[in-house]
């Protein structure tokens, strides 16, 4: 379902103004506290065993001295599963067995284990980042577990990626949601062969109707478009500015468990009212650089600004950085990111972070790491236990370092970051939005740019009607049916058809 936004001409960010479902869990300065009851005493076992049935089992929990009945319980992940430690990450559903059960309007929660984070902080400060930067992310706060009564240690509780976080970031949830996992690369399969598609990919929603025609469709732009007509193809499949900008925060923060390195890890939601997929970021604890991809640190450090992983096997990535209007965008974006990835950004929101959660930590029986590798997690890089020996960057140290190699990318690339892109040969349907459209008697206006003229002409270029610039609403029922132009600054036009 939509709903219909009234916006003015010189809206910022809705999404950002907006209340969202969540917001009481999520924008709380203090840790929150989760008891789980399982019915059995030996509830380890069967909640291991939910790994393999990929299926809920029944408890009570109490959150915050707010008690739910009969919540869902499954454990999660892969590498945060796979390891030796009772400390397993998991996903309460409080809309299995009870209809309509929802926590602060949400149906799922997700508490992730801080698997080779000994800091606790790496998903939580990059979401922030992207959400600060009005790029779509889920949510992270944290949580002192109990399940029987047992201190199972702290948790980051991360939102969930479903149709309340579309309805918040897209004003729409009805479209199809994509997961990009376990292979989601992008590859082409081919037009007709949807199940081959199904093995590399999971609908999260729309289930009865299966359709998979949209993503195959923008796949297909993807890897079969010629160069010369990418961007128009392109422009009309996908959310590309704000892509690029997804694209080079993975790369700025090193954050190799995602498309420009594993291949996976996204979600891509088709937006009904732009008619475009959204990429959506998912999975950055291990960002920072702590995902190696088999490379050393000095490589992980020093990772170039158009570092591909799997030459042929990236094909959005490939593509749009070999078409030079996108690597332009590309370009630009990486230096507009760049700008606040420091120490004078990150580092008042490390010191501001650890008191708050040092104590839980501290406390926390089954942790991976040791109270003075939390200690030490902020400024020193740390060699974790394991067959591997596997190093973890410290996280001030990593970002000195890191930010002084994006600016030598930056010059050894030649890219000069005194350049910007031309807002009017941006998308335009980045640049404002007009819904409906065709339009019966009037449209709203949906823009992140200011606006200082608004104008209808005919198709023979006479102008018809001036506009208020802070109208919300703009009535056009006393025109004839037909086709218009709408120019806005004197530099976007867009067709408008009156019916």
């Amino acid at each position: 379902m939509k709903k219909i936004l009234i916006l003015s001409a010189f809206l910022i960010t809705f999404q950002m103004l907006k209340a969202s479902p969540g917001d009481s869990i999520f924008n709380m300065s203090y840790i929150h506290n989760l008891y789980i009851t399982f019915p059995y005493p030996n509830f380890y076992d069967s909640l291991l065993y939910t790994n393999t049935t990929d299926e809920y089992i029944a408890v009570d929990i109490n959150f915050n001295g707010e008690i739910y009945s009969q919540v869902g319980i499954k454990v999660k992940g892969n590498s945060s599963f796979n390891n030796p430690s009772q400390k397993k990450s998991f996903k309460l559903d409080f809309n299995t067995f009870v209809a309509g059960q929802d926590i602060h309007g949400l149906k799922k929660l997700n508490f992730n284990n801080s698997f080779k984070d000994p800091s606790f902080m790496r998903e939580k400060l990059t979401n922030e980042f992207l959400i600060d930067h009005k790029l779509p992310a889920p949510r992270v706060t944290y949580c002192n577990v109990y399940m029987n009564n047992q201190l199972w240690g702290l948790y980051t509780i991360v939102e969930e990626i479903d149709d309340e976080f579309c309805w918040h970031w897209f004003d729409s949830n009805d479209g199809n949601l994509f997961k990009g996992d376990p292979h989601g690369t992008l590859q082409w399969k081919g037009s007709m062969n949807q199940p081959l598609y199904e093995s590399d990919y999971e609908l999260k929603n729309n289930s009865t109707l299966n359709d998979w025609s949209d993503l195959i469709s923008l796949i297909n732009v993807i890897n079969n478009t010629p160069d010369n007509g990418l961007q128009a193809a392109l422009d009309q499949k996908l959310n590309t500015s704000k892509f690029v900008k997804q694209w080079v925060a993975e790369n700025i923060f090193v954050s190799l468990d995602s498309y420009i390195g594993s291949g996976h890890n996204y979600y891509i939601y088709h937006d009904t009212v732009t008619d475009k997929f959204q990429w959506i970021a998912w999975d950055n604890n291990e960002s920072f650089g702590s995902f190696k991809m088999n490379l050393t640190s000095p490589q992980l450090i020093n990772l170039d600004m158009y570092f591909i992983s799997s030459p042929g096997a990236r094909p959005l990535c490939e593509k749009m950085i070999q078409n030079v209007y996108y690597k332009n965008l590309y370009d630009m974006a990486y230096c507009k990111l760049r700008d606040d990835f420091t120490n004078a950004y990150f580092d008042p929101k490390i010191d501001s972070l650890r008191p708050v959660i040092q104590a839980s930590v501290y406390a926390d029986p089954k942790k991976f790491y040791t109270n003075s590798k939390f200690d030490s997690s902020f400024n020193y890089n740390l060699v974790l236990p394991g067959p591997e020996g596997l190093t973890v960057f410290g996280l001030k140290n990593f970002i000195a370092a890191r930010a002084v190699a994006i600016q030598n990318s930056i010059t050894n690339n030649a890219v000069d970051c005194s350049l910007q892109v031309p807002e009017h040969v941006l998308p335009q349907n980045e640049i404002i939005l007009l819904y409906p459209n065709p339009v019966t008697t009037g449209f709203f206006i949906k823009t992140e740019i200011p606006i200082s003229d608004i104008r209808l002409f005919d198709l023979q270029g006479r102008m018809l009607q001036s506009f208020p610039v802070n109208s919300e609403y703009i009535d056009v029922s006393k025109f004839s049916r037909g086709i218009y132009l709408l120019r806005i600054n004197d530099v976007i036009v867009r067709k408008i058809s009156l019916q």
